[in-house]
């Protein structure tokens, strides 16, 4: 035993010296080889799903995907063997440890002793998309650990968005212009128009989404709207802390920080918050959805009423407004069916009123916490924005009704189906696309209100767009305030600081004059837009909203580029172009006098 023992030590000393020398090596040759088995694999599989391709060519990707699965289990024992500490490493990777073992359990399963998990014809096809999920899943980690290197370098929240969304954008655009995406080809403009409207969550299209693209482009687009609407930085992050446990810097949790507008204490809690949240509600959703279509027999089979559930709950929850039936979403069932609009109203309130408003309105913590001490209630803000959206909601349902009444809303029938069509445009017209009526078919009065909405759009933190609420009532209340003389801009014994009102300001002014200029340039390019196509479809471009009079599928490639910077612009933000666009200047202590001037 003490000879055991002896050499045991031994062997431990020399494995210890070994690491100790090759450690960094490896890891570095590792990582190397893990980029490129990674991008070979990623095109492989893009190039199995994006094009029509031979049934050699699907075997030589199917075990080219094997092999890097291959690759990622024997690269994470390895990095095990050369861990000091096996247990600490195993326990810090347990995400990575549980997907290794379910791949090995299911390729011997498989691979081995030819088990199949349920019998089909197309076992085969299923299994290869099954084994490109995992790798999927591997990749994501990788990723995970290597975010963490963001904090390395000098890059503001800002730029970090405005990157985040480009290249979410031209992955898009690339992936839709695949043969396999469509069914008859889509010109590059076209491609673009779509991915910039997917992932800037606008819902404005030039194609029909049920009649250009095929299962497969329709489900890039719903991965794009939902990457969109939570913010591929958000889902980054969440792999980062949630799933790889990747150690992060003091100076990437500031970044968070900045992103997110909390405390510094609660800006990762605060994502995972929001990508479980997401989750959750889109899951009641597609599960409400899907009981409802089933019963009504719409459709022929159960994926298909699946995939319609899902695609609605994403495009709804994030205020994507995308369809998959392209007249009116009375066709899903049968008229005047109620309860599926109603589920996609609030999925689109909830998506429009924002995360922090969910969580302060609906955490079982927070509703504990608000019975157990009288004195704690909403936070301020929430109360700002459920005020201010109900309130536009309530009060230009009334002016709509009153307006459309004999109008556009002739034909709903009973007094009941008026009001609620009525509610149920107004609802979702501040933020989404989803629309009843044709809006051609509405009076002016009415345009100009929905024009005004669009406007305002959502709130902070949310999927919606627009100057957002809590802007809307800062103004309000800071012209209320100066028509009354008031020195100081108060709510519920607060008092609203004059940074918020010069903030809510610029926001409002530099958006009101980007849109003017795009108005002015797009009447430019395209001189047979009437005035009133060109400010609506511009606002709702720039307000992310995607309410179209279906004019703009008919203008020319250089008025849908002009739509295309609006829906990026309008979704990551003026005051964020501006910030990711200028360097900030040290302020300097001294004050000129005041001028005065004549205002007014």
């Amino acid at each position: 035993m003490s000879w055991l023992r002896h050499s045991h030590k031994v062997y431990e000393s020399k494995r210890r010296l070994h690491i100790a020398q090759y450690k960094g090596r490896v890891r570095r040759i590792l990582q190397v080889c893990s980029v490129i088995v990674s991008l070979v694999t990623i095109a492989c599989i893009i190039f199995y799903h994006g094009f029509y391709i031979s049934v050699s060519a699907k075997n030589l990707i199917r075990w080219v995907t094997y092999g890097s699965l291959l690759f990622y289990i024997c690269k994470y024992f390895t990095l095990v063997f050369y861990s000091l500490h096996r247990k600490e490493f195993i326990k810090r990777s347990w995400f990575e440890f549980i997907v290794i073992c379910l791949l090995i359990i299911q390729f011997l399963s498989v691979v081995i002793f030819h088990f199949r998990f349920f019998s089909t014809e197309n076992f085969e096809n299923y299994y290869i998309l099954f084994v490109q999920v995992y790798f999927l899943v591997m990749v994501l980690i990788e990723m995970a650990k290597m975010s963490s290197t963001i904090g390395k370098y000098n890059l503001s929240p800002p730029i970090l968005m405005v990157l985040s969304f480009l290249i979410l954008i031209s992955l898009g655009t690339v992936l839709l212009l695949m043969p396999r995406m469509t069914y008859d080809g889509i010109s590059f403009i076209d491609a673009l128009f779509t991915a910039t409207s997917a992932s800037c969550i606008t819902g404005l299209s030039v194609v029909s989404t049920s009649g250009c693209f095929t299962v497969k482009g329709q489900i890039v687009i719903m991965l794009l709207i939902q990457l969109g609407g939570m913010s591929i930085l958000s889902f980054a992050t969440f792999f980062t802390t949630f799933l790889a446990r990747s150690s992060v810097g003091l100076r990437y949790q500031y970044m968070v920080r900045d992103m997110m507008a909390t405390k510094l204490s609660d800006s990762f809690s605060l994502l995972r918050n929001i990508v479980l949240t997401t989750f959750i509600i889109e899951a009641v959703g597609v599960i409400l959805l899907y009981t409802y279509w089933k019963n009504t027999g719409f459709f022929t089979s159960n994926s298909e009423n699946l995939f319609f559930s899902l695609f609605y709950t994403v495009s709804a929850f994030n205020n994507g407004g995308f369809v998959l039936i392209d007249k009116s979403l009375l066709e899903l069932g049968s008229a005047h069916s109620y309860f599926p609009q109603v589920i996609i109203m609030v999925l689109v309130f909830l998506g429009g009123i924002g995360f922090l408003t969910i969580r302060d309105f609906f955490s079982p913590r927070y509703i504990r916490d608000r019975k157990k001490y009288p004195w704690k209630s909403l936070m301020p803000q929430t109360k700002i924005i459920l005020i201010t959206t109900l309130g536009l909601i309530f009060v230009c349902t009334v002016l709509f009704f009153l307006i459309e009444r004999n109008n556009a809303l002739a034909s709903q029938g009973s007094l009941f189906d008026k009001i609620f069509t009525a509610f149920f445009e107004i609802a979702t017209c501040r933020t989404s696309g989803f629309m009843i009526l044709d809006i051609n078919s509405m009076a002016l009065p009415s345009v100009i209100m929905i024009i005004v909405l669009m406007f305002i759009g959502g709130s902070p933190s949310s999927t919606g767009g627009g100057i957002k609420t809590t802007t809307f009532f800062v103004l309000i209340k800071s012209v209320w305030a100066t028509i009354q003389g008031k020195k100081h801009i108060e709510f519920q014994h607060k008092t609203i600081s004059y940074d918020l009102v010069d903030r809510a300001s610029s926001i409002v002014t530099m958006t009101f004059s980007f849109i003017l200029l795009s108005v002015f340039m797009l009447t430019l390019v395209e001189p047979t837009a009437n005035l009133k196509d060109a400010i609506f479809e511009t606002t709702s471009a720039f307000a992310t909203c995607g309410l179209s009079t279906g004019i703009c599928a008919e203008w020319n490639t250089l008025a849908k580029t002009v739509l295309i910077f609006d829906m990026y612009i309008g979704r990551i933000g003026t005051l964020t172009l501006a910030f990711a666009l200028t360097r900030h200047k040290k302020e300097s202590q001294h004050q000129y006098p005041d001028l005065y001037l004549m205002v007014g």
